[in-house]
């Protein structure tokens, strides 16, 4: 811990001096006008927040940080058990766009979000609760009185000239810029204003720097720790695979199949999900909807081939032998013709109806930031013409050229440094791999170990979302990945055991369930309420 202390004392001194850089282009008058405010109330520390921030909260407006121009502010007072906080909204050309929000008796946290799928909004510290229909407040903020910070990844999203996702990202006018700020700069900027706003706000730079994501999020997560080590104290990455040229090429895998013969249905799919789950269900000792114990699955989709003598071959959906086969891409490991795996199977998801008719479209946007050419994504004849042996080595280098891909050893690097990283993936992702991520995980620990961390668990650790589709876990008040992960960098309090809470929109029934430490799942114990947590023990498969 100690060696780890001093690391984060040279990171400091080298954040001070950005963050000084920046404020050598802020706006004198509002400078002046902050600066004043808060020798006022400076005599003490522990009044660094209401008066001070309140009154520098109306004088940003208008400031140029560095490049990002502060274009509104607003001071949020404190409501129930939600903190009081100015938020902060800047922008940077040519369409990134940030908010900072800065809360009374800050913690001394910094807490960066990041986005998701080709983001073009904000993830904003106020998130709707699809369950309960209210506005929540991000925990990270609210409980953990940190700075929140996230950006719309430099899209937005109404912009005219985006007639389809990613369009605007095509190699001219502004497209250069904005494929960096999506493939990483983003993150670097809204990190950096954020350090300037907290240092204008408190007087101080954080005291502990964390990231968090999900999906894109996750990828952002990882290009976090590898682009920027000494920034970051803790990092929470899910449902991202730490390769999106595998990714991108199992997407393109079966987007090449939409509008051929080898297609499904929107029926077939629920179809696939509903026998899936059936054959699945109960390996973990509760028949409940939800495939936990995946390792142990095997269901054949053959059974749905028509004319199978089997009762699950409904005539209605039933699969030609051609659908059989495309089934089968998704429950395979995808490999090269010298038997090299690229990305691993997907779990059995009940979403996949809703999700695999989109993989052509994120495969193609994806596609195009690796090549610069946008017919992947617009052209159905092109990603029909997708050829993983000759298409996936140009995706590969051109994914990491623009900084949109991951680097495994680096990001080794960070966790063997005495940093902390959790990694975490929905049980049933539809749209990312649990298993491709997994694998890759499992690179990245044996090269951190080759770098001298004896045990990668000391600092990093992998969780399964159990029967989460996409995006599930990703919420704070569904997995409390920012308590994890603060007391794990703070307290040196290493998470063993999570819990997942769950709440049906329909029914308003609240279920929690163990999430558990990869390779464990969650198993009924036989006996107690399947809807409790306390009900289940963390077993091997």
């Amino acid at each position: 811990m100690q060696g780890h202390a001093r690391k984060l004392e040279q990171g400091e001194a080298g954040s001070v001096g950005t963050t000084r850089r920046l404020f050598d282009k802020v706006s004198v008058a509002a400078l002046v006008t902050a600066s004043l405010a808060f020798s006022e109330c400076r005599a003490d520390d522990k009044s660094v927040g209401a008066v001070q921030t309140a009154v520098t909260c109306a004088s940003l407006r208008g400031a140029t940080i560095g490049e990002v121009t502060v274009t509104a502010t607003r001071r949020i007072e404190a409501a129930g058990d939600n903190p009081a906080f100015c938020q902060v909204m800047g922008t940077r050309a040519p369409y990134l766009d940030i908010e900072v929000d800065l809360p009374d008796n800050w913690s001394g946290r910094l807490w960066q979000q990041g986005g998701g799928g080709f983001d073009g909004t904000i993830p904003s510290a106020f998130m709707p609760n699809a369950a309960t229909g209210a506005t929540d407040l991000n925990m990270a903020l609210k409980t953990g009185r940190a700075i929140y910070a996230a950006s719309n990844g430099g899209n937005r999203a109404h912009l005219p000239k985006q007639a389809a996702p990613m369009i605007w990202m095509s190699r001219t006018e502004d497209g250069a810029q904005s494929a960096a700020d999506y493939a990483y700069a983003a993150l670097g900027t809204t990190r950096e204003f954020a350090k300037a706003l907290a240092l204008s706000f408190y007087g101080k730079l954080p005291s502990w720097r964390y990231f968090n994501g999900c999906s894109n999020g996750g990828r952002n997560a990882y290009i976090a720790a590898e682009r920027w080590p000494n920034e970051y104290d803790g990092i929470v990455s899910g449902c991202e695979t730490m390769s999106m040229a595998g990714q991108t090429a199992e997407w393109m895998t079966l987007g090449a199949i939409v509008g051929t013969p080898a297609a499904l249905s929107s029926p077939q799919w629920d179809s696939v999900s509903r026998a899936a789950v059936a054959a699945c269900d109960s390996l973990d000792g509760v028949t409940d909807g939800i495939i936990a114990n995946n390792a142990a699955c095997g269901f054949d989709p053959s059974v749905l081939q028509c004319g199978e003598p089997a009762a699950s071959a409904d005539a209605a959906v039933c699969l030609s032998a051609q659908q059989v086969q495309t089934v089968r891409k998704l429950s395979s490991d995808l490999k090269l013709s010298n038997g090299a795996t690229i990305y691993a199977h997907y779990n059995w998801s009940p979403a996949l109806a809703q999700t695999v008719p989109a993989y052509g479209i994120l495969g193609g946007g994806f596609a195009q930031l690796a090549t610069g050419d946008a017919s992947w994504l617009t052209q159905a004849s092109k990603q029909q013409s997708f050829y993983v042996d000759r298409d996936f080595p140009v995706f590969q280098s051109g994914l990491r050229r623009s900084g949109a891909d991951h680097e495994i050893n680096k990001i080794a690097a960070y966790v063997a440094s005495g940093r902390k990283m959790i990694s975490w993936h929905d049980g049933a992702d539809n749209l990312l791999s649990p298993n491709d991520h997994i694998r890759n995980y499992m690179m990245m620990t044996n090269a951190a170990r080759t770098m001298g961390l004896a045990d990668p668990s000391t600092n990093t650790r992998f969780f399964v979302v159990p029967g989460g589709i996409h995006g599930q876990g990703a919420g704070l008040t569904e997995v409390n990945w920012f308590a994890a992960i603060t007391a794990w960098v703070e307290n040196d309090i290493a998470p063993s055991q999570l819990v997942y809470s769950s709440t049906d929109a329909a029914t308003g029934q609240n279920r929690t369930l163990p999430v558990c430490q990869h390779p464990l799942y969650p198993r009924f114990n036989g006996t107690g309420d399947v809807n409790s947590a306390t009900s289940y023990s963390c077993a091997m498969p």
